[in-house]
């Protein structure tokens, strides 16, 4: 059924019952635990999730699935255009080609803990801190990396090796107040750079505009920078402005 089409959805199924079983641990699921499971494949989490947790929600963008997961309760919809609940925690190993917008959807959700496989190549960049998905990251999520995945662990097998993570939401007072600043441009990311900080500034620190105006001159940003959306920023342009506000 999937062996010749799979990988145009980007699909690698976990068969490796070692490294299942170090899934379902990580994910430390008690019976007063909402979960939210997307991207279940063909439901290898699915039927434990469902024995552990209070209430299962899954949501699976693939209906050649539905043979699979017929017990259980599937919204079968695109994660990246459908509403996410607020729940407990959010347990998924999806295409690693979504992880920055789905990371993106969750900078709006509320959750206890986020349990994912996803690329070890992404991880990498999260210790960095050198791109624009990382600086991101790590100023709303602490995470932990609980181990790195062989890709003979999956049918098919991927091109890449994968890790299995775990993140929770960073609390704003964790954060400088220079990180603040960054992280709300994340949230202001559809406007200019100059515009989004004069609106963080007066926000944070109940500012004139002149005074916001006079704080983003002092960061001597570059004008094609400062003129841009931040969301059409590079890595390399997001490093930039993120150490000179820093």
């Amino acid at each position: 059924m999937f062996e010749n089409d799979t990988n145009f959805l980007d699909q690698h199924f976990l068969v490796d019952e070692n490294i299942i079983k170090t899934f379902i641990d990580s994910c430390e699921i008690t019976k007063d635990d909402i979960v939210l499971e997307v991207g279940p494949g063909k439901g290898v989490l699915t039927k434990y999730l469902k024995e552990q947790a209070n209430k299962l929600l899954v949501i699976e963008k693939d209906v050649r699935l539905i043979p699979f997961l017929k017990d259980y309760d599937v919204t079968y919809r695109d994660v990246l255009h459908c509403d996410i609940p607020d729940v407990n925690k959010i347990v998924t190993s999806l295409p690693y080609s979504i992880t920055e917008p789905f990371l993106y959807k969750l900078l709006d959700v509320k959750f206890d803990k986020l349990i994912m496989m996803c690329g070890k190549n992404f991880v990498d960049n999260l210790e960095s801190n050198n791109t624009k998905l990382s600086i991101m990251c790590n100023l709303y999520f602490n995470y932990t990396k609980i181990c790195d995945v062989k890709p003979d662990s999956f049918n098919p097998k991927p091109k890449v090796m994968s890790s299995l993570i775990t993140m929770t939401k960073k609390d704003e007072g964790e954060l400088s107040k220079k990180d603040k600043i960054v992280r709300l441009l994340y949230k202001y990311r559809y406007m200019k750079v100059k515009n989004a900080l004069k609106e963080i500034l007066i926000k944070l620190d109940n500012l004139t505009q002149r005074q916001a105006k006079d704080i983003i001159k002092n960061y001597n940003i570059n004008e094609d920078i400062s003129n841009k959306l931040f969301d059409e920023l590079s890595n390399v342009e997001v490093v930039e402005l993120y150490k000179l506000i820093n």
